[in-house]
């Protein structure tokens, strides 16, 4: 395996692991997404992405292609502070 299907293959791992948390820190069936529980998982799973080797722009770049709006009230909390 070289370093490029290595990557893609973290790539894969950390996308399934994206949909887990996700689901993790739903509630009201499905149709709520608690982003204080999710922000807590995402900063987990991007620790365990470093020591991985894999870079954190990946996991928000995964982020913001499954939850676009969990990146909106990351920014949105940002301008607040």
């Amino acid at each position: 395996m070289n370093k490029d299907d290595f990557k893609q293959t973290l790539i894969k791992q950390y996308s399934e692991s994206i949909e887990e948390i996700i689901v993790e820190s739903e509630s009201v069936y499905r149709s709520h997404i608690d982003y204080n529980e999710l922000d807590f998982r995402v900063r987990s799973l991007i620790k365990a992405a470093r020591v991985d080797g894999l870079e954190e722009t990946v996991i928000w770049d995964l982020l913001e292609h499954r939850v676009p709006d969990y990146i909106n009230y990351l920014s949105g909390m940002k301008i607040a502070a």
